[in-house]
């Protein structure tokens, strides 16, 4: 007896507390979370259950970890800690469990990760989460007695390389090397743009992911990009005044990919587009008007009055910021302080990706969210 409950009820209201977090888990990977427009799971989950970014990822991870999936060919693919899932379904583990679970299966070798899952998920139902820390650490030094192969200590061949891998949607992803030298300036450049800001919900790689972005925006402006053709780095893109007007089509780049509209009218905000409008007949009506883009003036104008991203609870500071028309120009905006907010890449993309809009209301930006995120009392 404990405070007058009995130590198997108390013990029971436990399990149940676990399996109900499990099936939470479950209920989140059956979400079409992406036909929200959002572009990762944490970030939908932050804003529909109103928590911490910690916490979001935290389902994120859990999900990734102990939900089973469907594979493009239509068969069930099961969950990567097939012993934990288990576990925490009969209410014997916690999420932290899991968390050190994972550390541990990821930092063996992939022969012996089915055999360690099983033997942590066993001394989770014994030890707490930080037991089980120091527990996974010898079942990953005894895998690995001779610790990592030291680096060689000079490097003669070059060692810069780069594989990219292009995706439907026009992003790329892949691998990057760089020798010594290369990598110390590369440090440098990141380190002081890549510093989480007050109230910064990105990882460190979504952090220097954005860094990187800006240098690649820092090479182009600079005035001693190579030149291609004759011309300085730029994006060309072609798209009929009707497809941008009713966001039904595609926008064609130089190289013959492809924008959907709603990609086009954001790159168009503030990227230093050429924008090649055509008429019914496939005529250009307008090739490359700069006035669209906010100058210096209207710039600074923004940073004062925004202070940086004007998405509530954003502090990304203005020079990470685009200058977003609230009514597009190719719908007649005009590049005025009353028609534009500064916004980070990320509230950016969820402004015309997404159903959420900003409007001005008595010389400010007002944000509101889409109707099923506004909860009724």
């Amino acid at each position: 007896m404990i405070g007058g409950m009995e130590l198997g009820e108390f013990n029971s209201t436990v399990a149940q507390l676990r399996r109900l977090e499990l099936k939470l888990l479950d209920d989140i990977s059956r979400l079409e979370w992406k036909e929200s427009g959002y572009p990762q799971l944490w970030r939908f989950l932050q804003d529909v259950l109103h928590v911490t970014a910690k916490e979001a990822k935290r389902l994120e991870r859990h999900v990734e970890l102990l939900c089973p999936k469907i594979g493009i060919t239509g068969q069930p693919i099961p969950p990567r800690l097939p012993a934990a899932r288990a576990a925490m379904a009969a209410g014997e583990i916690s999420g932290a469990h899991v968390d050190k679970i994972a550390t541990t299966v990821e930092s063996v070798p992939v022969e012996h990760a089915e055999q360690v899952e099983a033997d942590m998920t066993g001394l989770a139902r014994k030890f707490n989460p930080t037991q089980l820390i120091r527990l996974g650490e010898r079942i990953v030094d005894a895998l690995n007695p001779d610790g990592r192969k030291p680096i060689e200590p000079t490097v003669v061949d070059a060692q810069n390389t780069l594989d990219l891998y292009e995706h439907r949607d026009g992003s790329l992803s892949g691998q990057f090397r760089l020798g010594g030298e290369d990598a110390s300036v590369l440090r440098a450049l990141l380190s002081p743009l890549a510093k989480p800001q007050a109230q910064d919900d990105r990882t460190l790689a979504e952090r220097q992911g954005d860094a990187l972005a800006e240098i690649i925006g820092f090479a182009a402006d600079s005035g001693h990009a190579p030149a291609e053709g004759g011309e300085r780095p730029h994006i060309a893109v072609t798209v009929s005044l009707e497809t941008l007007q009713t966001r039904i089509g595609r926008a064609i780049l130089d190289d013959a990919r492809t924008l959907t509209p709603e990609q086009a009218r954001r790159v168009a905000c503030e990227a230093k587009v050429i924008p090649v409008v055509l008429g019914g007949q496939s005529q250009p009506l307008d090739i490359g008007e700069t006035r669209r883009l906010a100058d210096k003036r209207l710039r600074r104008a923004l940073a004062i009055r925004d202070g940086g991203c004007a998405a509530p609870g954003c502090a990304r500071t203005p020079h990470q910021c685009h200058a977003h028309h609230i009514k597009h120009w190719a719908d007649g905006g005009l590049t005025t302080l009353d028609n534009l907010v500064l916004v980070c890449p990320y509230h950016h993309r969820l402004i015309h990706h997404t159903e959420w809009s900003v409007h001005m209301d008595d010389g400010l930006p007002v944000f509101t969210p889409p109707p099923w995120l506004q909860r009724t009392a």
